[in-house]
Parts: C-alpha cells; sequence; structure tokens
C-alpha cells in the first residue's frame, strides 16, 4: 500500500485499485530442520538404492534405508510448511494467508494492537490473533507504521519493543493486487442493516468500516473521521517508529 494513493469511500466494484504488500515469513527453525530433513532423506535414499541394487552385496539395511529416505523426503516439506503465513498489510487492514482461506481483520475491526512476550498482538472481536516479531519484523514494522495514521489510539506498543524491529521501508513487501472483499451479509455499522449486494456497500478510506449506500455517514463512527478522507496527509509512515 502506498500512502500516496489515497482510498475515497466508493462501491466495491472500485475495489480492484487498491494495493496490499505481501511479507512472506522469515525463515525460522522449522525451515532449517525441514532442509536437515530433506538432505538426510536424500542421503538415506541413496543408500538406500545403492545397498539394494548397486552393491554387489545386498546390504541388510537397504531397505531400511530406503523407506526412511523416502519418509523423511515427504515429511520435510510439511515441516517446512507449518506455521508458516504470509502476512498482506494495505488499505483494508491486515490479512494472514492468501485468498480464499485468509482471515482478514479490516482496520476498523482491530480494537488494539500490543506487544505481548515475543508477539504482536491484534484484538479483534473474533479473539486475538498473533504474529511473532522474529519471523514477522517486516510485516510488523508495516502494521503499525499504517496503525498509527488510521487508528492511533488503538496502538499501545512501548518504544523498546520498536528498537526490535527494522526501519519501515518501501522497498519491503511485495506490492499486489488487494485481495477482494466478501462484503455481502455484512452490517451496515451506522444502521445494522445487512448488506445484500456488494454494489450496496460503501467503506471508510481510513478504516475500511463498512456502510450501507443509504446510511453511510459524512464521518466515521468507528475512526471518527470523513469516511471519504484518507489517512492525514501531513502524517508519514514513519510514525509507526515512533513511541
Amino acid at each position: 500500500m502506498s500512502s500516496s494513493k489515497p482510498l475515497v469511500a466508493r462501491a466495491p466494484a472500485d475495489l480492484t485499485a487498491p494495493v496490499e504488500r505481501r511479507f512472506l515469513p522469515i525463515a525460522a527453525t522449522a525451515s532449517r530442520v525441514a532442509l536437515a530433513l530433506g538432505l538426510l532423506g536424500s542421503a538415506a535414499l541413496g543408500a538406500g538404492v545403492y545397498g539394494l541394487w548397486l552393491a554387489r552385496d545386498a546390504v541388510p539395511a537397504g531397505a531400511a534405508l530406503l523407506l526412511g529416505g523416502l519418509v523423511a523426503i515427504v515429511a520435510a516439506p510439511l515441516v517446512g510448511k507449518r506455521g508458516v503465513v504470509p502476512v498482506r498489510v494495505g488499505e483494508l487492514g491486515v490479512m494472514l494467508g492468501d485468498p480464499p482461506e485468509a482471515r482478514r481483520a479490516h482496520w476498523c475491526d482491530i480494537d488494539a494492537l500490543r506487544v505481548v512476550g515475543d508477539d504482536l498482538q491484534l484484538q479483534t472481536p473474533d479473539g486475538p490473533v498473533g504474529l511473532p516479531l522474529a519471523r514477522h519484523a517486516h510485516a510488523i514494522t508495516r502494521i503499525l507504521a499504517e496503525a498509527s495514521l488510521r487508528i492511533p489510539t488503538r496502538v499501545d506498543v512501548a518504544p523498546k519493543a520498536h528498537e526490535r524491529l527494522p526501519a519501515l521501508s518501501e522497498a519491503d513487501g511485495e506490492l499486489v493486487p488487494a485481495a477482494r472483499l466478501q462484503l455481502a451479509g455484512r452490517k451496515c455499522m451506522a444502521s445494522g442493516k445487512s448488506i445484500t449486494f456488494e454494489s450496496d456497500a460503501r467503506l471508510c478510506a481510513n478504516c475500511a468500516a463498512i456502510y450501507h449506500v443509504s446510511q453511510t455517514p459524512a464521518e466515521c463512527l468507528r475512526c471518527q473521521r470523513p469516511t471519504g478522507a484518507a489517512p492525514a496527509a501531513s502524517a508519514t509512515l514513519s510514525a509507526g517508529r515512533r513511541a
């Protein structure tokens, strides 16, 4: 997401325009274990093939090595992917995972952001969402920067926590089209009226709160900013690095 391209309250038909940044987790222990399993599996598989079919005299452990190698090679990618969830950050909020099975928290749905232990915790109506600082450092820096502009009163992160994160950089994260929102069935924040058709929905440009087209207030009830105004132009994304 680029703060130089403000959103306005608009129909979902226009939501192909927003972009978001996709961050992959930093390699951690699971990835190293997966690599080790793959290497050991390949070695065992090779030894098993040699022992069963290439050696002059059959090696008794050849079958076990062959089977063990196959199991290790199959298990390696499963271990490596465990807990690996890409994170997207943009105008519409924070999304964990990739479509269609992703979990999205609109900025308006985030009640608080704080560092708890080694995780950034996002408090949402559906429960807390935790992101480990070690694996998602660049994504967390972007989340805090965006949140500091859009929902500053809900950011509760101490200076020492910011010191554990990298500096914000426009080079971090892959710019991708924002995943389309599923708005049908959501309720208007002003009236409680269900959104039957996506064309009936309007989004707050600042926090992505959802309103029915006939009930869209001039000022967002969630973030108390004009529904058609993007984050203040005088602020910069470096705000995410401040206490």
